[in-house]
């Protein structure tokens, strides 16, 4: 008897039941992988789940300054120049008799108040001019009051500070007395120091120089004495704060100010975790009556961090005004 060999036929719907399972296991190891990276994503990122919001817990106090002055007040509140020895620069314009006439002004006031000195500089810190076309240019507007007044101002916060002044001396008015004694140069150059006129007929500072014995007052050598007797420092502290931890990390916007009297170099921000440093941040300068904002988003700290500290100038790098404001404390 012959045998014939048949070929088995293996059916299709074999080769389809093999793929479909192919495809559901991969789509399974795919969901596991979503699932497993979901997980890393929340646990060691924090960037899923609800931000918790801190709190300003304890916040530096901010020094209140008023004006220093009592009985002949300034323009604005505590206007000093940033420095004790100021320049001047006397016009060529100026008759001599006006020369000597401002010259004796300075040296009458760097004597009643004895830690303030002038010398002659060509970028001066106080322009006198003798000019008629100077007291007719747009720029009176710059001055406060009279014939003299600061030019430029910087306000810090705590002070207003001087960066130029300007006095115009021209022919006295009909009301006005020529006297020995160099009163007129001597009231603007107290109007570019800040002071306003007086009510008082015998002060220095009264509007119209009805008497040659108008005398400098003794409250505005004591107002002089005690701004320039105070150190010229920076001040920084706080302006503005707000942060969140999403998970183990922290975003935060900050606003930092100087508001003292002459410029921060090499400002650094560091941030504490429970009393632990985590990072710090250059700022680099900031210049006074200036500020920065600064903003970071995911600085890694302890996942269970209730406590956050914000400080400026942890090393103590820079000499400020006040020590005691360049921390703020954050927490739930």
């Amino acid at each position: 008897m012959k045998m014939v060999k048949q070929k088995q036929q293996i059916p299709q719907q074999t080769g389809f039941k093999f793929s479909l399972a192919k495809v559901i296991l991969n789509i399974i190891l795919v969901f596991i992988l979503i699932s497993l990276v979901g997980v890393y994503l929340s646990y060691y990122m924090g960037i899923l789940g609800e931000p918790e919001k801190f709190e300003v817990v304890a916040e530096p106090l901010k020094l209140e300054t008023g004006n220093l002055s009592y009985e002949v007040e300034q323009f604005y509140p505590n206007m000093k120049f940033n420095h004790n020895t100021i320049s001047y620069k006397i016009d060529p314009a100026c008759s001599e008799k006006k020369k000597e006439r401002m010259l004796e002004a300075f040296s009458e006031l760097e004597d009643s108040i004895g830690i303030i000195n002038f010398y002659p500089s060509v970028e001066a810190d106080i322009e006198v001019s003798c000019s008629e076309s100077s007291k007719k240019s747009p720029e009176k507007d710059f001055f406060i009051a009279g014939e003299g007044g600061a030019k430029e101002i910087i306000q810090t916060g705590k002070y207003n500070v001087v960066t130029n002044g300007v006095i115009l001396l021209h022919g006295l008015s009909e009301r006005a007395q020529e006297c020995e004694w160099p009163n007129v140069e001597l009231h603007e150059l107290l109007h570019v120091f800040g002071f306003d006129h007086s009510k008082d007929e015998n002060s220095l500072m009264y509007p119209y120089l009805e008497s040659c014995g108008q005398k400098l007052d003794e409250a505005i050598i004591n107002d002089l004495k005690k701004l320039y007797s105070m150190e010229n420092l920076a001040d920084l502290y706080f302006k503005e704060v707000s942060a969140e931890k999403r998970g183990r990390y922290l975003d935060f916007n900050i606003s930092i100010k100087n508001s003292g009297v002459i410029d921060a170099e090499n400002v650094v921000l560091s941030v504490f975790d429970e009393g632990k440093e985590v990072d710090d941040f250059d700022l680099d300068d900031i210049s006074f009556g200036a500020g920065v904002n600064f903003q970071v988003k995911g600085l890694k700290i302890s996942r269970s961090s209730e406590s956050i500290e914000l400080v400026i100038d942890t090393s103590d790098f820079i000499k400020e005004l006040d020590e005691n404001n360049n921390v703020v404390r954050l927490g739930f």
